[in-house]
């Protein structure tokens, strides 16, 4: 990763929590002038660049807020909140999830789903099978397994939403049809 963030990145950073120079120069602990010359064109100094791509994560912001929050007006305070907030990713328990939990979580997301794709694979190879030897029937059982897994390879991503419940579910119900699939190729042969 490049030392250097652009005028036009740092700009968007402070722009995504809709705040001033100054109150976003306040929450990070940067001087108000810096944070000018800096959206001018002029390079931070590596620990500040490092503060500004830091706030590009609401985490971050959201700690910065409760302990700087004071420092900048209220109006400003309450608009940062409001973005925050909805960005903020919860857990089962309604828990506002850290840094590590929503990496963990992410983690599992692309694990699962590689394993989606790698039972989608196995499935359309016996669905191959299937039609070779003419098996109508075995074609629409895999037929069916196919669209329900892609389904649930659909909803890893796109539903889970900081749900590690839910993830263990869309993991259950891949698993069964993976295991049904193969009790179906295994009473075929």
């Amino acid at each position: 990763m490049s030392d250097d963030i652009t005028p036009s990145e740092i700009k968007r950073i402070r722009k995504k929590y809709g705040l001033t120079q100054q109150a976003f120069a306040r929450l990070l602990g940067i001087g108000e002038a810096s944070m000018v010359r800096y959206e001018n064109g002029q390079p931070p100094s590596k620990a500040n660049a490092n503060l500004i791509r830091a706030a590009a994560h609401t985490a971050f912001m959201r700690e910065c807020l409760e302990r700087d929050g004071e420092s900048i007006p209220p109006a400003q305070r309450e608009s940062a909140e409001k973005v925050i907030y909805a960005m903020v990713t919860f857990d089962d328990k309604g828990e506002i999830m850290d840094i590590n939990e929503m990496y963990m979580l992410t983690l599992e997301q692309e694990i699962l789903n590689e394993k989606a794709a790698e039972i989608l694979a196995e499935v359309s190879r016996l669905r191959r099978e299937a039609e070779k030897r003419g098996d109508e029937e075995g074609m629409l059982v895999y037929d069916d397994v196919i669209s329900l897994i892609a389904e649930r390879k659909g909803q890893i991503i796109r539903e889970v939403d900081g749900s590690e419940k839910k993830l263990a579910e869309i993991r259950g119900a891949i698993d069964g049809l993976a295991r049904f699939a193969r009790f179906h190729a295994a009473k075929a042969a």
